[in-house]
């Protein structure tokens, strides 16, 4: 049998444990996706789960075949089963039909969101869908009829309409998923997706070209920004049982030294995080980035600024996957030197002080989580704006540290 190298749990085949990988595990394709070899003895590792495959029956077929001999068939052993072992294996078939279907569901709707998360156009991951639902459907009726041909040649009617009831009970996974109305339920029903808030902050005169008159005429262009709220991914955050489970764990402190801002001074001496166990440590960052060629000429027009947040509570190979760096807000860097920050920052301020006197609801514990801001990152021209500093590093004092010329 195969080992699972994460939970040691044994399996027939190579199939059956690339299923438990995705399904118990979470590891979907993907850049990041690693795959170790649980078997005695080797290490090996794989981006792919057709290269793990190979490796399996390639390197430890013999190791599977001689522990699968071990095993006894216990209906082979005790003959025919009797009537109300038939009923109880119909019933216990159709469930385990269901569960598959939930299965082949989760992991369609997962190829559907990555498409989605990479910024595939909506009409690309639609068209992909349909082909793909087309196809599923093609395959279950050349299979249905195939087995169909087969058992109505040897067995007769009744196990053919028990062969058809089952292909029946099989449905179209991408069905479920064929319309944005349909994903979109399917995706908020099951990972609690957070929607942006759009935010309207003023509104400003532009001059535009009329494509009929050729003429520019002055119109009122709205500014905004979005605002993803941040107690909202918290909350879907802790759905995540294995993230749960890594921000319950105890940090190890040495007395004088210094390994993490949970060691300094501060963290000691605030209210907060002194007195609160398992108090939210959130980490801001802030910086801007260019959507268009940094050295072309719409250069700055199309210049975003953006707000994220990590938990600190998280040991530090979490926070260092992209997955668990969220967004709070994004905007145009150019409303920043018209509105300030005040505004684009209010409702995040206004989430944080619910977080600071309320909390939030998480699974593991009876009581309300609190937590706060404990760390303001950011480059230096990012928190000079941020702060309200000089942003010009040409000027008489331009260091926020000390006085320096």
């Amino acid at each position: 049998m195969f080992i699972c190298s994460i939970c040691k749990a044994y399996h027939k085949s190579s199939a059956l444990l690339c299923q438990h990988l995705r399904h118990q595990h979470g590891l979907y394709p993907g850049k990041t996706l690693r795959l170790k070899c649980g078997q005695p003895g080797c290490y090996s590792s794989f981006c792919t789960f057709s290269g793990f495959k190979k490796h399996l029956l390639n390197f430890h077929k013999d190791i599977a075949l001689t522990n699968s001999g071990d095993t006894v068939d216990t209906q082979d052993e005790v003959g025919e089963p009797s009537t109300s072992q038939a009923v109880g294996t119909e019933s216990a078939t159709t469930t385990q039909l269901s569960v598959d279907n939930n299965h082949m569901l989760n992991l369609c709707a997962s190829v559907v969101a990555q498409l989605q998360a990479s910024g595939v156009a909506e009409s690309t991951v639609q068209a992909m869908v349909g082909s793909m639902e087309e196809l599923v459907n093609d395959i279950q009726k050349q299979a249905k009829e195939a087995v169909l041909s087969c058992t109505s040649e040897i067995q007769g009617m009744d196990l053919e309409k028990k062969v058809e009831e089952c292909f029946d009970h099989l449905e179209n996974p991408f069905s479920t998923l064929n319309t944005r109305i349909k994903r979109q339920r399917f995706f908020e029903a099951k990972w609690e997706i957070v929607e942006p808030i759009e935010y309207v902050l003023g509104v400003r005169f532009d001059m535009r070209r009329d494509k009929t008159t050729g003429l520019y005429s002055q119109v009122p262009v709205t500014d905004k920004f979005v605002y993803v709220p941040i107690l909202g991914t918290l909350k879907s955050m802790f759905k995540n049982t294995d993230l749960c489970e890594s921000f319950l764990q105890v940090k190890q402190h040495e007395e004088g030294i210094y390994k993490d801002i949970c060691d300094g001074s501060y963290f000691q001496s605030n209210i907060l995080f002194s007195q609160k166990k398992h108090a939210l440590q959130i980490q801001l960052y802030y910086d801007d980035f260019e959507t268009a060629n940094p050295l072309g000429s719409k250069k700055g027009i199309h210049k975003l600024g953006c707000i994220y947040f990590i938990l600190r509570n998280l040991p530090p190979k979490y926070n260092s996957v992209l997955m668990n760096i969220h967004v709070i807000a994004l905007f145009h860097a150019q409303d920043l030197k018209t509105y300030g920050f005040d505004d684009i920052l209010k409702p995040l301020v206004d989430d944080l002080k619910t977080l600071e006197t309320q909390g939030i609801e998480v699974p593991f514990s009876d009581l309300p989580l609190l937590g706060s801001v404990i760390q303001i990152t950011g480059d230096n021209l990012g928190l000079h704006g941020l702060f309200g500093f000089v942003e010009s590093f040409s000027a008489t004092y331009f260091c926020r540290f000390c006085l320096t010329l």
